[in-house]
């Protein structure tokens, strides 16, 4: 319905980023900014509840339609360094939370997921 265009017709954040490149003030962030960003957040929400994107950023080919950061290759032994190099960046943001998180929404992106292997 129009009702519906007009109201859905307007500019957003892509999902590819986060946080949103409109909350990127420091060109120099370091670890230690961003994990006290994630401190102050934790703070202001009070809640164990969390969703969790993983960028998976490799595709064998690229779409046309794509305006994600990716990597085209073929080569799959990119695979679990990349894999390792996630859970090591998940392993330092658990050392750092107050608590074990509620994970509630898990989604993949970036590349082509299945991609992959099993």
């Amino acid at each position: 319905s129009q009702t519906l265009v007009q109201k859905y017709n307007v500019a957003g954040p892509r999902y590819t980023s986060y946080p949103t490149v409109p909350f990127w003030k420091n060109p120099e962030l370091n670890s230690n900014d961003w994990l006290s960003t994630i401190h102050k957040n934790f703070e202001h929400f009070k809640s164990k509840e969390m969703s969790l994107y993983v960028h998976l950023p490799f595709c064998e080919s690229l779409c046309t339609f794509c305006g994600c950061h990716k990597r085209i290759t073929k080569n799959h032994g990119v695979e679990v360094p990349y894999i390792d190099a996630v859970i090591q960046e998940w392993e330092m943001y658990r050392k750092a939370m107050p608590f074990y998180p509620d994970i509630r929404e898990l989604h993949f992106g970036g590349g082509t997921p299945t991609f992959l292997g099993a």
